[in-house]
């Protein structure tokens, strides 16, 4: 699971402010943080699966019901996310993020990039997108949560966005280095 998540403020985000201020009005604009730690129905930065920079409302719709993971077995196993999955895909850039052990510690995961991407999903909404961060089971991490989120690099990212195929996500296997701060 990932309920939260970090953009570093040590990034310079400018180009995408930019491409944003564009497509934005400065209302919107100023509801989103840009750097910092992120929580769901937070407005965050993402790129979509036309490869735009774009903003998003962080949290899928189903069912009168906020989803903020999406299980990746769920994508395979659950028709509800086929269209989804196939059509609607986009990533989020991230410094790291948060899960919580089972005595309610904070712990941060990063890896040795300065970003990674949180693959993802999104749903066409009016005003703005919304979207769900996937999950797979985790492995190495287990000790601290069952799931982590799917978490790319910069090639594995444009593969991911350029239609791979489900089973390369399953194998994904990134080296986390795990803080509590």
């Amino acid at each position: 699971m990932c309920g939260r998540y970090v953009l570093s403020e040590e990034l310079d985000l400018s180009i995408y402010e930019k491409i944003l201020a564009d497509k934005f009005s400065q209302e919107t604009l100023k509801l989103w943080k840009r750097t910092g730690e992120f929580f769901p129905s937070d407005i965050i930065l993402t790129i979509d699966n036309k490869n735009e920079i774009t903003l998003m409302k962080w949290g899928y719709e189903l069912f009168n019901r906020k989803v903020i993971n999406t299980r990746i077995e769920s994508i395979r196993d659950k028709r509800i996310y086929t269209s989804d999955f196939k059509n609607n895909r986009c990533l989020i850039p991230a410094s790291g993020f948060f899960e919580w052990d089972s005595q309610k510690n904070k712990c941060y995961f990063h890896t040795d990039n300065n970003i990674i991407y949180l693959a993802g999903i999104y749903q066409n909404a009016d005003s703005m997108n919304n979207c769900s961060i996937l999950t797979k089971e985790a492995t190495s991490t287990s000790n601290i949560h069952d799931r982590i989120p799917i978490v790319l690099d910069r090639q594995q990212a444009a593969n991911y966005l350029n239609k791979a195929d489900l089973a390369s996500l399953f194998s994904n296997a990134p080296v986390f280095t795990i803080e509590r701060p």
